[in-house]
């Protein structure tokens, strides 16, 4: 079985053409780059508007001929012509049985649609139908509209799942905060705007130091809004961002300190920029987990490079140690953050409300920067050196209290057997959990 997405290039009901072009790419492509990444192995637009041009490798077909490309067993999910639509929603669509309909509660204030089904319901865009019916459907449809009558054909199917949009989850993994559900159907310039926007604003991340929460976003939004139009790809992105790195790091073994602080701290904004225009141009790479380890390394390379520079002017070992300091603590902490990551499924950073305030304030690449910025100033540099190397150290410790505390907390939760042993095993002269010791 396979799962096929339908787009549609003309809005019978509304003004004819439905691909304007928002934040870089048409909406038509936008459709497309969502589908094939909630899952869909193919993509065909239905009916499309002479001279309209197509996303890459999705094929044109008429209505009349989808039984030639559809398969009995498939599963099909089509979305409305000119809708901009959360990918969350596309996920839920794909995740409920077929049939299934997504609907917005037309009483709900600011509620949505493609069409209204009854006075208290609309179709919100997207439909899920399986190969026979949409087969059937397809060599009897005639003149009528395809999408249109697909969703009054699924709506009248008693055995269809409802999704209800504003029933969504706003939380977010990817971007660890809630993130409000996108719903949008730009008609002209104005409304392309605004939807650019809303998509700009969902592509920030949540759960950051302070620097990158207060400081980098209206940089990296000017820069990610100049790169939409372009072909600049989030990858090349990665790779100027890379190259400042090394150049950072010529200048620290130089002794350039101020050249590689301030290229250092460039590279902040920017390694914000390659993620805010994949998640905005939905234009995601394999190589995006390497981004974060060549990160790490381009960093602890930065370190190596001061430390050999003090070591040089200072004559002996002991910026080597703070380098060791700052270092192998930082690493550990990356090794134990992952390992939670990946027993639990979620960021030990974004494991809980405390978890949250400290990464505001954790020692991290740009806390640590921007720290040594007011030393550097004074002159202090091998000091603000130092206090990177006591900084690391204090936040791994925390680090490592919140890791054992919420990992104890998972375990009790999704394991009887741990639960279990840990009331077996538990010392008499503490509290119990969840009793007071008063």
């Amino acid at each position: 079985m396979r799962t096929i997405g339908l787009i549609f290039s003309s809005d019978p009901a509304g003004d004819g053409a439905a691909n304007p072009t928002v934040a870089g790419i048409s909406v038509l492509d936008r459709q497309a780059r969502l589908l094939r990444r909630g899952g869909c192995e193919a993509v065909f637009a239905v009916d499309v508007v002479p001279l309209t041009v197509l996303p890459a490798g999705v094929e044109a077909v008429a209505a009349p001929g989808l039984d030639s490309v559809i398969g009995a067993g498939d599963r099909v999910l089509a979305i409305a012509a000119g809708l901009i639509v959360d990918e969350r929603a596309i996920d839920a669509m794909l995740a409920a049985p077929v049939p299934a309909l997504l609907v917005a509660d037309a009483t709900r204030p600011g509620a949505q649609g493609v069409e209204r089904l009854d006075a208290l319901t609309f179709a919100a865009g997207l439909a899920t139908i399986g190969g026979t019916a949409l087969r059937r459907l397809a060599t009897t449809i005639g003149d009528w509209d395809l999408h249109s009558t697909l969703v009054r054909t699924i709506a009248g199917d008693a055995q269809t799942v409802r999704i209800e949009f504003s029933g969504l989850p706003v939380y977010a993994p990817s971007r660890r905060r809630d993130v409000p559900l996108l719903w949008a159907r730009p008609r002209d310039e104005i409304g392309a705007r605004a939807a650019a926007d809303e998509i700009l604003a969902a592509a920030q991340k949540g759960c950051l130091d302070w620097p990158a929460r207060y400081l980098h976003p209206p940089v990296e939004n000017a820069l990610t809004r100049a790169l939409w139009p372009t072909a600049i790809t989030p990858n090349m992105v990665t790779l100027a961002t890379g190259v400042i790195g090394i150049a950072a790091l010529v200048a620290f073994a130089l002794g350039w300190l101020w050249t590689g602080l301030i290229l250092a701290l460039v590279t902040g904004p920017l390694d914000g920029v390659d993620g805010k225009l994949a998640r905005s141009r939905i234009e995601f790479s394999k190589w995006g987990d390497l981004e974060h380890l060549l990160d790490k390394i381009l960093e602890y390379g930065w370190y190596l490079a001061i430390a050999g520079h003090f070591a040089a002017v200072m004559g002996n070992a002991l910026p080597w140690a703070v380098a060791a300091l700052i270092i192998l603590p930082a690493l550990a902490e990356a090794v134990q953050g992952e390992f939670f990551r990946r027993m639990t499924g979620f960021q030990l950073d974004d494991a809980g409300p405390l978890e949250r305030r400290i990464r505001l304030v954790a020692g991290r690449r740009n806390t640590f920067l921007w720290s040594w910025l007011p030393f550097a100033a004074a002159g202090w540099w091998f000091a603000g050196f130092v206090m990177i190397a006591a900084y690391s150290i204090v936040t791994t410790g925390v680090a490592q209290w919140r890791f054992y505390t919420q990992l104890s907390a998972y375990g009790r939760q999704h394991g009887d057997r741990i639960a279990a042993n840990y009331a077996a095993t538990g010392y008499a002269f503490l509290p119990k959990a969840g009793v007071s010791s008063n």
